[in-house]
């Protein structure tokens, strides 16, 4: 799958911090959007062999952060409120796409919603603010 990934035009962003310890992340840019994926592997899977809520939860957080900062050009961003609602399972192999949507920003916060997918299958909705800020403390 990575290969056909390369092939679409994503990157793999590996991480050195907590992302790193999920595998990764997934990026390419569309347009004036950008779409996150990760590839759900058998470590991300919970007692019930489907992808546990929490890497969901985290690569929602990612991706809408990653997000917030590329729109405001912020250096930093620390996520203030992160709702989530599970629509439906995400099984071993499946390739989850993420593309963050900017819904309002002020000079110090930025509001975004999106929705992961499996294919057209919907599988978490999420809304969220990040405080951002422009120079490294």
């Amino acid at each position: 799958m990575e290969q056909d990934l390369i092939a679409a035009g994503w990157t793999l962003d590996p991480d050195d911090g907590f992302v790193g310890h999920v595998g990764g992340l997934w990026r390419r840019e569309v347009g004036a959007d950008t779409q996150v994926a990760f590839i759900a592997r058998p470590f991300h899977a919970n007692r019930n062999g489907v992808v546990h809520g929490g890497m969901l939860m985290t690569f929602i957080d990612r991706a809408m952060g990653q997000r917030a900062r590329k729109v405001t050009g912020a250096v930093r961003g620390a996520t203030v409120s992160l709702t989530h609602q599970f629509l439906a399972p995400v099984r071993i192999g499946d390739l989850v796409v993420m593309t963050p949507e900017v819904v309002r920003q002020t000079s110090k916060m930025v509001f975004l919603t999106g929705t992961a997918h499996v294919g057209e299958e919907p599988v978490v909705q999420a809304q969220g603010v990040w405080r951002v800020t422009f120079s490294v403390p």
